[in-house]
């Protein structure tokens, strides 16, 4: 997650998913099979890279964050009781 800092996640999904369709459509159009068919693993890895960041990673930290914050409210209210 912090390759890419300047650019949020949901735009770096939609960025790379365009990317892939423009490679495919590349290989259609154009006889550079080589070329066009690395971008397209290359950016077919950063397309299931993005989605998997988007989908499950970010919504896991923050639910961490936000268990953290609990455990932290709690250990305060115990010492606070003590």
């Amino acid at each position: 997650m912090e390759r890419f800092l300047a650019i949020s996640p949901q735009s770096q999904f939609w960025l790379f998913n365009t990317a892939l369709a423009l490679n495919i459509l590349g290989m259609v159009l154009t006889d550079m099979w080589l070329p066009m068919v690395v971008g397209a693993i290359i950016t077919t890895y950063l397309s299931v890279d993005a989605l998997v960041r988007l989908r499950y990673v970010t919504p896991m930290k923050k639910e961490i964050r936000k268990l953290r914050q609990d455990l932290e409210k709690a250990h305060q209210q115990l010492h606070d009781s003590q």
